[in-house]
């Protein structure tokens, strides 16, 4: 039907005109002459999807064989007319429109005293739900979904998971359950930020201070429609940005929208799409920029691409295996399929965040249901499910990270200390894990894996060196530039926008500290915290002086994402640290970088 009576206006998303450019020449042909190209919600294309979304619509244009009006619409980006141009990869000119009235939303921080977080969300949930007023709760992690999901249960409050990593069909339907009334809630991670029609909401719930401003206005903006009256309940944590913010309210609800990050110069991304391109029309290197030549020469020297005669540009079978393993573009990493003993696959997991999830014992929540990990071999992993009378518990990953630099890209000094932009190759290794009760946390045991886990990825970053204390050991450095850099992603996410998972560290008792993109080839997320990192430093000094526990705790320094169980950190030192970098009293001194790297 499609073919045969072409629409004028055709709704679709840049997951299907990647395929379909792709696989259908049919297609191709019915895009052709397009004149106008309309991105709505421009602000989710930001980081590693934003960069596939510059090649689709660079490949879309190359279909349609002209130029067509292309119009970016959003009401939360905060750099519009700098992220239009990359995304859409030509000048853009900044069209402003006044707000909407919409009917009343209060909006109300909470700061728990007398329970922990969780335990308030679940009373939150069960006085909503007592009231009958439908209600989202947004959450960061998949785990986090999935564990608030089981206590709401327990709890008699009808309410389920909406995350990635679910199959579409079941998605689908707990939408459909939500829109009909026959949930109470449905715990989300950013899922359901926007684009999903899920009837007529009450209240949000949010889990914490979301990882950026922006998120928050969309997520909050889930409610307060039809003329309906909205509640915004915004919970903080036992973490440092609550920490921070709880004491600087204003300045949260202060803020303007964020600056939406994306970084086109992703060779991982450009290796999949330059491919695409070879597949669907005559590609010559004449027609290429220089840093897609580059990536085209190492598609060249991998077998992936061939030069055909007439000098065009063909993919070879080993280059279109390649591409039917990269359907997906919400991400860049190698996909790992997750397969219970019984044979069924249950979902998806991208590397290298599979490593920390899936590694022989872990306990992986999915639906609902609690499963173990068996084995993780290359691209599949099996689990089992756990019986419901298991007792709950949880895993954590005990890993290392080891940084190798390639180029410096750019390079400066903040309050004097050296700073470089940079490419990197990180590798990735797990080496045991913590078993911890489910919900308290407290650790039951702690083993090592039978053989490491590694996986390797190139990427950017950003290295900081600090000179070391001499009057420190090199412990007392450790734990110093350790607790540095745990501050400092904190920080970054304030700052720049960044999420919980955006940022990895690496962190070594001669003062050199890494701070790169977590997912292969860049996310743009450390070339903004390059230009912010003055605001950064400032933030992390106030995140380590300001918290009154002994020398670190979860409101200053401690991080649920620390490979090293959170050992080897001192709050006092790197506050000391970071008091001595903003106040200039510290003189650079370069040194070989050396020690255990902590992470």
């Amino acid at each position: 039907m499609l073919f045969q009576y072409p629409p004028r206006l055709l709704v679709t998303n840049p997951d299907m005109l990647h395929l379909s450019l792709r696989q259908s020449p049919r297609f191709r042909d019915l895009v052709r002459g397009v004149s106008h190209v309309v991105l709505d919600d421009a602000h989710v294309y930001s980081g590693v999807f934003g960069s596939h979304v510059h090649y689709v619509l660079k490949r879309l244009r190359r279909a349609i064989g002209a130029e067509p009006q292309l119009v970016a619409a959003s009401a939360t980006i905060g750099n519009p007319e700098e992220f239009a141009e990359k995304i859409l990869g030509s000048d853009a000119f900044v069209v402003n429109a006044e707000p909407v009235r919409k009917a009343p939303v209060y909006h109300v921080m909470l700061e728990p005293k007398t329970r922990a977080r969780r335990a308030e969300v679940i009373h939150l949930m069960k006085l909503l739900s007592a009231k009958g007023l439908r209600t989202l709760v947004f959450v960061d992690s998949h785990r986090l979904a999935e564990s608030l999901a089981i206590l709401a249960e327990r709890e008699g409050i009808r309410a389920a998971v909406h995350r990635a990593g679910l199959l579409p069909e079941e998605r689908r339907k707990i939408e459909a359950k939500l829109k009909r009334g026959e949930l109470d809630a449905v715990v989300a991670t950013p899922t359901l930020e926007l684009g999903i029609d899920v009837g007529e909401l009450d209240a949000v719930v949010m889990y914490g201070i979301p990882p950026t401003f922006s998120k928050y206005v969309q997520r909050a903006g889930r409610v307060g429609r039809r003329g309906r009256a909205g509640y915004v309940l915004l919970v903080l944590g036992n973490d440092p940005i609550s920490s921070y913010y709880g004491r600087h309210p204003e300045e949260y609800y202060g803020q303007r929208p964020d600056p939406v990050f994306v970084e086109p110069r992703n060779e991982e991304v450009a290796k999949v799409h330059l491919l695409s391109m070879s597949t669907e029309s005559v590609l010559r290197v004449s027609e290429l920029t220089e840093f897609e030549r580059t990536v085209v020469e190492s598609l060249l020297g991998a077998g992936l691409l061939k030069l055909a005669q007439g000098g065009y540009l063909r993919p070879t079978r080993k280059g279109l295996a390649f591409l039917r393993e990269r359907d997906n573009i919400r991400g860049v990493g190698e996909q790992v399929v997750i397969v219970t003993d019984t044979g069924r696959v249950i979902g998806h997991r991208e590397l290298p965040q599979a490593l920390k999830e899936l590694f022989p014992g872990a306990i992986y929540l999915h639906g609902g249901r609690a499963y173990m990990s068996l084995r993780l071999e290359g691209k599949r992993a099996v689990v089992k499910l756990l019986p419901a009378k298991v007792p709950p518990i949880s895993t954590s990953p005990l890993h290392y990270t080891v940084p190798a630099e390639e180029e410096i890209l750019a390079s400066r000094r903040a309050f004097g200390i050296p700073v470089s932009y940079l490419s990197l190759s990180v590798q990735e290794v797990v080496y045991g894990y913590v078993t911890k009760t489910f919900p308290e946390g407290q650790v039951i045991s702690q083993r090592l894996l039978e053989s490491e886990l590694s996986y390797s990825f190139r990427t950017k970053g950003i290295l900081l060196e600090f000179p070391p204390k001499a009057e420190w050991t090199d412990m007392q450095n450790a734990e110093a530039f350790h607790a540095v850099e745990h501050a400092l992603i904190y920080a970054a996410q304030m700052v720049v926008g960044a999420g919980p998972t955006d940022l990895g560290g690496i962190s070594f008792p001669t003062g050199h500290i890494f701070v790169y993109d977590a997912f292969p080839g860049g996310s743009g997320v450390s070339a903004k915290l390059f230009q912010e990192l003055e605001e950064a430093l400032k933030r992390a000094y106030d995140i380590t002086s300001k918290c009154s526990c002994e020398d670190g705790c979860p409101r200053c320094i401690f991080s649920p994402y620390c490979g090293n169980n959170n050992k080897v950190l001192s709050r006092r030192k790197a506050s000391e640290v970071l008091a001595e970098t903003i106040s200039l009293k510290l003189a650079p001194v370069r040194l070989e970088r050396s020690g255990r790297p902590l992470v």
